[in-house]
């Protein structure tokens, strides 16, 4: 393996300083614990078995179920704040609406949503991946723990894992003991309203259990259209989870799990920063004032003589002037079956098997303007069926922990997308008698179609040489295919833009990981690793008949990290750092352009570049006294583009770019402080989150982003008398700060405009557990 210099200079200099520190570093027998004062220890299964994190060598971001509740956490979009170098938050495509997600890890990942792009970054709950970002933002209730697993996880994971992968691991259903539960309400502002429920059980003592939550939240939303006033980025969902567990015999379990989730709701909004058309869209605009704003006036409601210009800008991030239809509909749900055989005392075999769909039905306004400029509107079909096989467990004497599997996945769907641009032109010289040309009629309705097969062989073993010293070996094969098919029309004239056409194409990926690690005590791990990982590729969306289906290529990359992960004073302290250098080729990136005939936006996936990412991420956890929890973290991301395609040096880009949607830095810190009053015990928590300044949109200079600072804070209060009683009172971006997730300039329509993020919101919870 070689590592760079500028990331073996960096974190070994933290490593060295943690060995020089160490008093003991040659002591290898167990530290000993304050078990009133002392951290408690995190089990994670990131390497697809039971380990403590502080043993994993892997940067590994871990949050329990106490910590997400403390911290505010109900959402997955909220773990980006509490995770260094990790980006999730809606997409940053504006069509995806309110859950469908945009993720990077180290600077790796995706915003789009849309067939045929995959993410970027693997998404599994209770190992079960999940293929399409649509419905990604799930709700965290009923969850025993998040892992964030940062970069490629091509050898166990494997399948777009290409920038790490997020773990959600639900609770298991109880076999033995007493009944536990919890009850939950939630009420704050613009209306949220939200209930949940968990029961967890023994059915048959030490046979069966059962495990069963439900959670309905709704919110009216955070923003207002002035001239109607309805409500935007609101939610309305129902989720329920369920699963039962059996014991079938001294060696055999199964676990049967489902979910469901239906919303019905609002999705966030843009609004319009400023009006500054050019070049063929000045002529267009006019075109639309002189037919289209006359026809359509009376019919909004508008006063006569009301055309499309600047006086549509919003008077701030919350209000706009959109008038067109809105929606965010998702019937999302699937089940699964997990089977564990232990063999013998040392190797299981484990069987996952998994169906999930999704059904979606996504409207937006692109202009936030009355007018029907550039307004889409989205349905989503997808089926996915997947089967996973898992031979694991350990051999020499419990020296060596092995894992070898087999994996198949099939995904199809079909997606339709009803774009309206500039629409009143073409219909208005109708009514009138006349005769529209080509570029009138600029609205069109593009299908899509695509299956995907995916099989994988893969296998991971890790050797410990001694006491001390282990080295881990893992591999993955894997062979994807993706067979596409899509039409455009016109559908105010008819005309046919692209007949419908289809491709295929297949690609073959090996990616292997070597890791050495050593553990001078059982309190200190330093490790260093070479790794690879692979995104398969896809196809662009054809917008002229005679061109044959755009095709990217696959993305790759390699991965070189240098780590330690360290416990200090009775585990009152733990200090992990990590250093790396990513070599990340054939970046897939959507970028936008403009239809030739009609001025109307394009959006098309195509491979951009390279870049050499380098940077550090360090997480911090203290706890000085009974009572006070002390947490920071602070991850760097340096990632610009190295060498670009002639494709994307086309759309404007430029080498030394930075890659859209990478903060520089991401901060968090947080202080928690419990302590017993006369009454019941009282904590209090303030958390900080910071994300570096950012560009949200590529080959887009007006998208830069500044770095910006979120404050949040929780009251909890467990009164004595009240048993199982808590009453918590929770804010977030309690400083009112301004800041997007999508930002820039549209040139079809001359807008500049913006996508922002939550603003100020305060809750009051009561929550009872038993």
């Amino acid at each position: 393996m070689r590592f760079r210099p500028t990331i073996a200079l960096a974190t070994g200099a933290s490593i060295a300083a943690l060995l020089a520190a160490s008093p003991a570093l040659s002591q290898t027998s167990p530290a000993p614990q304050d078990e009133e004062v002392g951290i408690g220890e995190i089990v994670i299964t990131a390497q697809r078995r039971e380990e403590r994190l502080q043993d994993a060598p892997l940067s590994v971001t871990a949050l329990s179920a106490d910590s997400l509740v403390e911290r505010g956490i109900d959402n997955l979009g909220d773990v980006s704040n509490f995770a260094p170098n990790l980006e999730l938050h809606p997409t940053n495509r504006p069509a995806g609406g309110g859950s469908a997600f945009a993720g990077y890890i180290r600077g790796v990942g995706t915003g789009d949503f849309q067939f045929p792009t995959d993410p970027g970054i693997g998404l599994y709950v209770d190992d079960v991946y999940i293929a399409r970002s649509m419905g990604g933002l799930l709700s965290l209730e009923d969850i025993e723990r998040v892992e964030v697993l940062k970069g490629p996880q091509g050898t166990l994971y494997g399948r777009n894992t290409i920038g790490g992968a997020i773990n959600v691991i639900t609770t298991d259903p109880r076999l033995s003991g007493d009944a536990t539960g919890m009850v939950k309400a939630r009420a704050g502002s613009y209306k949220r309203a939200d209930v949940s429920a968990l029961i967890n059980t023994p059915l048959v003592e030490d046979v069966l259990g059962l495990k069963l939550s439900a959670s309905y939240l709704t919110s009216e939303g955070y923003g207002t259209r002035i001239l109607d006033g309805l409500h935007y980025a609101s939610e309305n969902r129902f989720i329920v989870r369920g699963a039962i567990k059996a014991q079938l015999g001294e060696a055999v379990t199964l676990k049967v799990a489902g979910d469901y989730t239906r919303q019905r709701q609002n999705p966030p909004s843009g609004y319009l920063i400023d009006f500054v058309p050019a070049g063929p869209t000045v002529a267009k605009i006019a075109r639309f004032n002189q037919f289209a704003a006359p026809y359509w006036n009376p019919q909004l409601g508008l006063p006569a003589g009301s055309i499309y210009d600047a006086r549509w800008e919003a008077p701030d991030p919350y209000n706009v002037y959109s008038l067109q239809p809105q929606q965010d509909d998702a019937d999302i749900g699937g089940l699964s079956a997990v089977l564990n055989i232990d063999l013998t005392d040392d190797i299981s075999l484990k069987s996952i098997s998994a169906w999930r769909k999704i059904d979606a039905t996504i409207e937006v306004d692109g202009d936030q303007t009355p007018y029907p400029l550039q307004q889409s509107r989205t349905t989503m079909n997808q089926d996915q069926l997947s089967q996973e096989l898992q031979l694991g467990g350990t051999a020499i004497d419990g020296k060596l922990n092995f894992l070898i599997g087999a994996y198949a996945f099939r995904e199809e769907g079909d997606s339709t997308v009803f774009t309206r641009s500039f629409e009143g032109i073409y219909e208005a010289i109708v009514a009138a008698g006349g005769t529209p040309t080509a570029a009138d009629a600029g609205n069109t309705f593009t299908t899509f179609y695509m299956k995907a097969t995916s099989y994988a062989l893969f296998t991971q073993e890790t050797l410990n040489l001694t006491d001390q010293f282990g080295i881990t070996v893992g591999a993955r094969y894997n062979k994807d295919r993706k067979e596409y098919a899509t039409s455009v029309v016109r559908p105010q004239s008819g005309a046919t833009v692209v007949p419908l056409s289809s491709a295929v194409a297949e690609w073959d990926s090996f990616t292997p990981r070597v890791a050495l690690e050593f553990k001078p005590n059982r309190d200190m791990l330093l490790y260093a690793s070479w790794s690879k990982g692979f995104k398969s590729g896809g196809f662009g969306a054809s917008t002229v008949a005679s061109t044959p289906t755009p095709r990217y290529d696959p993305e790759k990359l390699t991965s070189y990290e240098l780590g330690a992960k360290t416990a200090w004073f009775n585990n009152r302290l733990t200090f992990n750092v990590a250093g790396f250098y990513s070599e990340y080729r054939n970046i897939q990136l959507t970028v936008q352009s403009v239809d030739p005939v009609t001025n109307a936006n394009i959006r098309t996936t195509r491979n951009a570049g390279g870049s050499d990412i380098k940077g550090f991420e360090l997480e911090i956890a203290a706890r000085p006294t009974r009572g006070l929890d002390l947490n920071l973290g602070v991850g760097y991301v340096d990632a610009k583009f190295d060498t670009l395609a002639a494709s994307a040096i086309s759309s404007g880009f430029k080498l030394g770019d930075r890659v859209p949607q990478i903060p520089d830095w991401s901060i968090n810190a947080g202080i928690s402080y419990g302590f017993e009053t006369g009454a019941g015990e009282l904590t209090l928590r303030g958390d900080l989150s910071h994300k570096g300044s950012q560009f949200l949109t590529p080959a887009d200079a007006t998208s830069f982003q500044d770095g910006y600072t979120l404050l949040g804070a929780r009251v909890a209060f467990k009164p004595s008398f009240l048993p199982g009683i808590e009453l918590s009172v929770e804010g977030t971006n309690l400083t009112e700060t301004d800041y997007a997730y999508y930002k820039g300039t549209l040139p079809p329509t001359g807008e500049y405009v913006a996508i922002p993020a939550a603003p100020r919101e305060i809750y009051a919870t009561v929550r009872f557990s038993f």
